[in-house]
């Protein structure tokens, strides 16, 4: 079907071909060379590759996985760690392949899309500011205005950056800004300096973090 170098065969045999695969996310291979399906000494990981991108993976019963909160950190921890060491597409909680094959099959069908979004993110981190407000405002100035106006300033200090939604919170504005990795130190200052310039707001800036809110791959 495929006779691309580095392309996967789904009939290669390899311990993973039988078992459920849960989806942690995508990073770029280090090497074109070497096995196809490795493991990491001590741990369950298991790399597939197909071409130059890896699936990072662990071998699980083909079910619905628990949501308790050690698996959530569990999660948390592989996609935080491939993310110190270089772009990841990361999958959100739950994303399981009943098979290699139905892996490899998306790895191909998604690959101009991934192969884009893993040179978008090339080199940056997740950010994300909460605003709220801690103070009444003043006379002729609406708080949910200003919250924005801030956004747009920090806007400019990051690759992209996109508000999100949280309708049961109370809180102005929620967003995630793409953040260059050695900017990161100077974008938490530029909201810290914006909080003592507006201090009828409070910024609360969390990450870094794998960059989830600037993904969307069909699984």
């Amino acid at each position: 079907m495929n006779s691309e170098p580095g392309a996967e065969h789904p009939q290669a045999t390899n311990p993973a071909q039988d078992q459920a695969l849960y989806l942690y996310g995508i990073v770029r291979a280090r090497s074109w060379r070497g096995r196809r399906v490795t493991r990491r000494a001590g741990e369950d990981l298991i790399r597939v590759r197909f071409r130059d991108l890896e699936a990072l993976v662990r071998a699980v019963p083909y079910a619905l996985p628990p949501s308790g909160e050690d698996q959530l950190r569990e999660h948390q921890r592989v996609a935080d760690a491939a993310m110190h060491r270089g772009a990841i597409v990361p999958f959100p909680y739950g994303v399981i392949f009943r098979s290699r094959r139905q892996l490899i099959r998306m790895l191909q069908d998604q690959y101009l899309v991934i192969d884009d979004a893993l040179s978008f993110l090339d080199g940056t981190w997740e950010m994300r500011v909460h605003i709220s407000a801690s103070a009444p405002p003043e006379a002729g100035v609406e708080l949910g205005d200003l919250a924005m106006e801030c956004y747009a300033e920090l806007r400019r200090h990051a690759r992209a950056a996109v508000p999100l939604r949280e309708p049961e919170s109370k809180r102005l504005l929620t967003a995630a800004f793409l953040v260059e990795r050695a900017a990161w130190v100077e974008f938490v200052a530029r909201a810290e300096d914006l909080g003592s310039v507006h201090p009828q707001l409070s910024f609360d800036v969390t990450g870094p973090w794998p960059p989830y809110d600037f993904v969307r791959i069909s699984a």
